[in-house]
């Protein structure tokens, strides 16, 4: 009998996940992104102040990141993932209608809290459901798949997108209010499982130890949860470097969202061209993605670290010194590097984090490393301009590497730790493969 309930366990689980991915690859498609800086320009925009509305962008997912992850914390993963996605509608509403900077800031704003809400719930649920599941092991591979399904539909936002702006503009805006409006259905047929709460959890400070209740963190203000969230960072100095390694390869994984379109037009290629490319880029960064797991297994967290980051940093170097076609093959250099991102950054995170009801909020943590940096990068794009800023993007890489280097040689690091034995490892890849 224990055994058929475990089988109809794992369908229903099998059924969750796919609904899970389902609301990955929709929840953040933008259609709109092979041609958001063209339309903004037509609307009137110079391309300073589409940088200025970046830095509005990241200083709003800085303001609401803590909140909104407090918010999965304590009401629920669903429901912040449900309001994400009925954002992301009335955020694409507002930008299709736009015909000033005053539109599009609003439109940024709404878009920024959009994503805070999305971002860190989504992968604190799959990382709960699969721990209450009794199937941790299978994260890594699970979150690799949830990545690539999203790159997937990156890619697909792209073509359609572009399709959809030879007719008019506006409708890939239009488009993904609608795609947008599927996620929130999606999402709300997802179960949520309560989450594990510790009956204590050490806190060292200043190498002191105390032991304040979680309980009574929960029960208390958001301003208290956000407390043990800090002190959880300062405890652990891992996590405190993962956040600064994600900063830097984030800022560089994104820059080309905003570089592509300017440095591709003056190449000579045509925004459908453009839009066409950069799908492919999607899904290569996609396979790769899909291939995470299988990569940690075959190389290290450090190898594929400095792989990341070499990449971007070779690749933007050497922007302004490969002409036509070829800029492809760096574009593809970057997307490989994308790919991989994502799948190596969020376990790591995750292996780290020890109080699941704290784990969006630490997830917003790092996601608010990572817009402060994009907030610091993205002026330097308005003033120096695209060619110059492929400069700005090698130096960053540079100093990536330097600290990476710096980070492995204190002694006593030691790279790619696994929080799964080589029997659950083997297990996890039985089930999801």
């Amino acid at each position: 009998m224990s055994e058929v309930s475990g089988v109809a366990a794992d369908h229903r689980l099998t059924a969750q996940l796919r609904r899970y991915y389902a609301f990955r690859t929709l929840a953040t498609s933008y259609l709109w992104e092979p041609i958001f800086v063209i339309f903004m320009m037509a609307r009137g925009l110079g391309f300073a102040e589409i940088m200025w509305l970046s830095v509005l962008y990241s200083a709003t997912i800085i303001v609401v990141d803590v909140p909104t992850g407090v918010f999965a914390d304590r009401v629920g993963r669903r429901p912040s993932m449900m309001l994400g996605a009925a954002t992301l509608a009335v955020a694409a509403i507002v930008a299709a209608l736009g015909t000033s900077v005053a539109w599009f800031a609003v439109a940024e704003v709404l878009l920024a809290i959009s994503l805070a809400l999305c971002s860190g719930a989504d992968s604190a649920y799959l990382y709960d459901e699969l721990a209450a599941a009794g199937r941790k092991a299978e994260y890594v591979q699970a979150e690799s798949r949830a990545s690539s399904f999203h790159l997937f539909g990156t890619a697909a936002a792209l073509v359609v997108g572009g399709a959809l702006a030879q007719w008019h503009m506006v409708l890939p805006y239009v488009a993904t209010a609608l795609t947008a409006l599927v996620a929130v259905w999606l999402a709300a047929g997802l179960p949520e499982t309560p989450r594990r709460r510790q009956p204590q959890l050490m806190l060292v400070t200043g190498g002191d130890a105390t032991r304040p209740s979680a309980r009574g963190a929960s029960a208390g203000s958001i301003a208290a949860h956000l407390r043990l969230a800090l002190a959880d960072v300062r405890a652990n100095r891992r996590l405190i470097w993962l956040l600064g390694c994600s900063a830097v390869a984030f800022v560089l994984v994104l820059a080309g969202r905003y570089l592509y379109q300017p440095l591709l037009v003056a190449r000579g290629l045509t925004p459908l061209t453009i839009g066409a490319i950069l799908a492919a880029a999607h899904v290569l960064a996609g396979v790769v993605a899909w291939n995470g797991a299988r990569l940690r297994r075959r190389l290290s967290e450090e190898h594929l670290l400095w792989s990341v980051l070499a990449m971007l940093a070779l690749s933007f170097a050497l922007f302004n010194q490969t002409h036509g076609l070829r800029v492809v093959g760096l574009v593809a250099i970057q997307a490989i590097a994308k790919g991989m991102y994502s799948p190596l950054i969020k376990p790591m995170l995750n292996r780290e984090i020890a109080a699941s009801e704290r784990r969006a909020t630490l997830l917003s943590l790092e996601s608010i490393a990572r817009r402060l940096a994009m907030g610091v990068f993205s002026p330097i794009v308005g003033y120096w301009g695209a060619q110059a800023s492929t400069y700005v993007c090698g130096v960053i890489g540079f100093v990536g590497i330097a600290l990476l280097a710096a980070y492995y040689a204190r002694p006593g690091t030691n790279a790619g730790e696994s929080d799964v034995t080589a029997a659950e490892a083997a297990s996890a890849r039985q089930r999801v493969s």
